[in-house]
């Protein structure tokens, strides 16, 4: 299932980060908090979960712990390189 929201609408918080979740033929669109890292510190940086859109439909609260760090932590390195 291929999900498409359009990010550009005022209705998104723009504080937050759009990151698509894809793990098999499941696509999330999700709405991650991200806070850069820090080199001089050594801070990696971090991702929190706050969206995750299936077909338009916000299914956070229906994700497995193991899930929502994954989808974290694949936010966070990703957001980290851009």
């Amino acid at each position: 299932m291929k999900t498409h929201i359009d990010t550009s609408a005022p209705h998104w918080p723009q504080h937050l980060w759009p990151y698509t979740y894809t793990h098999g033929d499941t696509e999330l669109l999700c709405f991650v908090d991200w806070e850069p890292g820090d080199q001089s510190t050594g801070y990696a940086g971090a991702a929190w979960l706050i969206h995750a859109y299936a077909g338009g439909v916000d299914v956070v609260d229906l994700l497995k712990d193991y899930i929502i760090r994954d989808i974290e932590g694949e936010a966070a390195c990703s957001l980290s390189s851009d």
